[in-house]
């Protein structure tokens, strides 16, 4: 297996959910997510800023030190 197939199948598996313009990989976190990894499927590559805001306690430090961990970028 040559190594551009290998990234594929890495990066295929990766969770990447977008919130207020910026990207996160939330991968890591998918198995103690508490809503479950479900949820972070379901917006894996796509914007899940109004889902996110309206979900109780994501505005809370915790949830948002989480957000500042899992950044990965601005959104092009």
């Amino acid at each position: 297996m040559d190594s551009s197939s290998n990234k594929t199948d890495i990066s295929s598996n990766k969770i990447i959910i977008f919130i207020d313009n910026y990207k996160f990989d939330v991968t890591e976190y998918a198995h103690t997510h508490p809503g479950g990894k479900k949820i972070l499927q379901k917006y894996n590559n796509k914007n899940a800023t109004k889902a996110f805001n309206e979900v109780k306690g994501h505005g809370d430090g915790y949830a948002l030190g989480l957000l500042d961990k899992f950044c990965i970028g601005k959104v092009d």
